[in-house]
Parts: structure tokens; sequence; C-alpha cells
């Protein structure tokens, strides 16, 4: 089963939406990360120098030297979220103060310089990627640290990651839903022209006329009326050459035929069997113009006494050796048409049968209604329809190769029946029946 275009386009909008959201998503907490990153880096390096300058004020004030400064300093100075060291040129911490979550100063390592930066372990099971600290000589002996907790490892900070995060598949949920509702009534317009395309009949001045929103839906209504007005003309044009060719024949035959009987010859006998042959076909090519072009009538027609007047003319053709074909129908069932071409149509289902059955067949025409239709049925106890022909036997001059050359007939009596059930709302289809046979089936909306 194809894809509609509705679902390629809302799957690609779902495509570009989740991808746009995850893009903002991501660079928006990079860009975040790096700005806060940036920002505590420089908190860290200005707390750094100011400690610095603390301690060596103090130990000036108290002239007791740099650790006594720092204590001194350290107990008058409190920063939360941070902590202050005091480290000798072993390493070894001589003063301290505050507390940071986790932190364990033995075999730490922070980069001297004065510059915030992640701290380094020689053990590489340490997780020190959670702390950020600062590095600073403080005298010609000492050095001064500052550490504090990586600001991405706050839990405010991942608790608005979180959100972020959580939030990036409800903004690609709203977004394909509300493309969704958007598509749908952009392509409205397709749905209109479609069912526009659908009910018009190709005849010559059809046109299509539905609301179009969009450039390229008004440019493919233009392009469907271009097609439809040349089909409309190639149509009309065809209908009137079979009915030019068929008229111009007419005399002609009439003409032949008046020659051979004065001959009275079995040739000519003969030849006249074919001219008549000719002249039926072109009475039929002349009903199947008229069928498809001709004004129809929008009169009641009663099936059930169209279908009893058929059967005593097939019977009055037949003679009194063949069977007298069977009518099934209630008094009345109304459709609205055309009788002479309604009654054309039955007289061709019955002729099918008698033609394919022979004299003795027994043949039922069958008139009911079904809902809101019509049904004629005529079936037969015949030799029945092959199933390679079932679905052919409506095409114009198609003969199924075991008839051909054993039955008279152009292949046009069920064309005719089918462009007569269509001119009327009808359809038209062949079954096997319940004699054994052929049953040819043609429904019609019935008129209420």
């Amino acid at each position: 089963m194809r894809p509609t275009l509705l679902g390629q386009l809302l799957g690609a909008h779902t495509v570009v939406v989740a991808g746009t959201c995850a893009f903002l998503v991501l660079a928006t907490m990079t860009a975040s990360a790096v700005l806060l990153r940036d920002a505590q880096d420089r908190t860290v390096e200005a707390t750094t120098a100011e400690v610095k300058n603390g301690i060596v004020v103090e130990s000036r004030e108290s002239k007791a030297g740099i650790v006594a400064g720092a204590e001194e300093y350290f107990g008058e100075t409190s920063l939360q979220g941070f902590r202050f060291e005091l480290l000798d040129r072993s390493g070894a911490v001589i003063a301290s103060h505050g507390e940071v979550p986790g932190w364990n100063p033995i075999g730490v390592d922070v980069p001297l310089g004065g510059r915030a930066a992640r701290p380094v372990s020689a053990k590489a099971s340490r997780r020190l990627s959670r702390f950020r600290a600062c590095a600073s000589w403080c005298g010609p002996d000492h050095v001064l640290r500052v550490i504090t907790l990586d600001v991405l490892h706050l839990q405010a900070v991942r608790r608005a990651a979180a959100v972020l995060l959580g939030a990036l598949p409800l903004a690609a949920a709203l977004g394909t839903l509300a493309g969704r509702s958007l598509f749908r009534r952009r392509l409205a317009a397709l749905s209109r022209l479609e069912t526009a395309v659908a009910g018009t009949k190709a005849e010559e001045g059809a046109a299509i006329g539905v609301p179009a929103g969009a450039r390229e839906i008004a440019t493919l209504q233009d392009a469907f009326n271009g097609l439809l007005s040349r089909l409309g003309e190639a149509l009309s044009r065809e209908r009137r050459f079979a009915q030019e060719a068929a008229h111009e024949l007419r005399t002609p035959l009439a003409t032949l035929r008046a020659r051979l009987e004065r001959i009275g010859s079995p040739e000519a006998a003969a030849a006249v069997s074919d001219v008549d042959a000719l002249d039926r076909l072109v009475d039929t090519l002349l009903l199947l113009a008229r069928s498809e072009s001709a004004p129809l009538p929008s009169t009641p027609v009663n099936l059930c006494d169209l279908a009893r007047e058929v059967a005593h003319r097939r019977f009055l053709t037949d003679g009194e050796n063949s069977r007298r074909p069977e009518v099934e129908a209630p008094d009345e069932i109304l459709v609205r048409g055309s009788e002479d071409l309604l009654a054309r149509a039955l007289s061709n289902l019955v002729d099918n049968s008698r033609k394919f059955g022979g004299r003795k067949a027994r043949i039922v025409i069958g008139v009911r209604e079904e809902g809101a239709r019509a049904v004629v049925s005529v079936a037969d106890d015949g030799p029945g329809i092959p199933d390679a022909a079932a679905e052919r036997i409506f095409e114009r001059f198609f003969r199924a190769p075991e008839t051909r050359g054993a039955v008279d007939g152009a292949g046009l009596g069920l064309a005719v029946v089918r462009a007569i059930a269509a001119r009327h709302q009808g359809t038209v289809a062949a079954r096997r029946s319940r004699l054994g046979g052929a049953e040819l089936v043609l429904e019609l909306p019935a008129l209420r």
C-alpha cells in the first residue's frame, strides 16, 4: 500500500521538529554550560586573588608570618561553598577553612598560575571532575588553593537540564500535532480537487472549480481542466464520427440490399444475410453513440412491465418452437430514465442468453428491489460464461475465442448494456446462475 502525501509530510515534519528541538536544547545547554563555567572560573580566580591579598595583609599586620596570617584571615572570613587551603612546599595542608562535600586533598594537585582548573590526581579512580580549583603562590614557600563544587554538578543546574531534556519530547509532540492540523488544513484543497475530478465526466465543456488557496493547487486545477477539455473534445469527435459514419453507411447498405434481392440467386441471398448483419451493426453503433451522448429523459419507467414486454417480443421473434422466457417480477418497480434505452438494454441481455443458450434454453428474467437499488437479472441454463472471459464480455467487440465463428454477432450487445447502465448511474455484471448457465445482473437506482 502506497504511503499518503499527508503521512510523508508528517513523517518529514516530525523528523524536522524533533531534530530542531534537540538541536535547540543541546545548543542551549551547551551555551549555558560554557557561560556558567566561565562565570564560576572568574569568581574562583577573583576569590583566590582576594584571599591571597588578605593573607598577605594579615601576615604583615601581625608580623607572625604567612601561616599565622592565613589562620587569622581564615578565622575572620567565611564564604559558603568555598574551601581555602594553605599548603607548604611538600604539598601538606597546614591551614584550611570551609567544607566542600566530597573533597579530599590527599594526592590532589592543582595547576599553579592563578587560573581556575579541574584538580588532577595520580589515581584515575578519583572523581575530581566535580570540583573547580585555583592555586597561586602565597609568599615564597606556600601555596594558596581555593576549591568549590563545579557549577555543572550543582543540583539546581542539573534540575534545569532535566527540565529542558524533559521538555524536548513534549515540544516535539506539540510541534507534530500542530503540523498535522496545519497540513490537513492545507491539503484539504487537494481532497476537494480529488472529489471534483472523480465526479466530473469527460465531456465537452467540463471543468473543475474548487477554492485553491495555493498557487500550486490552482496550477494543478488548470492542468486538469485543460486535460478534461482535450479529452472531451476527443470523445465528442469520436461520437460524431460514429454517428456520421453509421448514417452514411445506411444508404449504400439499403441500395446494396435492393440490388441483391433483385438478383434472386442463392449467392445473392447469402449476401443479403451479410448485409443484414452489417445493418444491425450500424444500428448498434448508432444506439451506442446515442446512449453515451444524447440527452437522457427523466421519466419513471416500470421495469416489471418492461421485462414482460421484452420476454413477449423475444418469444414472438423465436417462434412457437422456442421456449418462452419466464418472468419473475412484482407489479411495479420504478426507475427514472429513458424507456427506449432501458428496453434495449433488457432486450440485449435476453438476446445474449438466447444466442448462447439456444432456442430451447430456459431463460428467467427476475426483477426485484434490494435496498435502494432496482435489480434486473437474466439467468439461463446454457453453457455459461468462461472464467477467462467473465471480466471482458462487456468490452466493445470482445468475443470469446471458443464462440467466434459459432455464434453470430459483433461483440457490441453487452457493451451497449454497460453504456446504458452507466448513463442511468447503474452497473451490470456477469456471474454463474442457479440454473447452471450464465446470469447477467443489471442494477439501477430505484425511484421511490
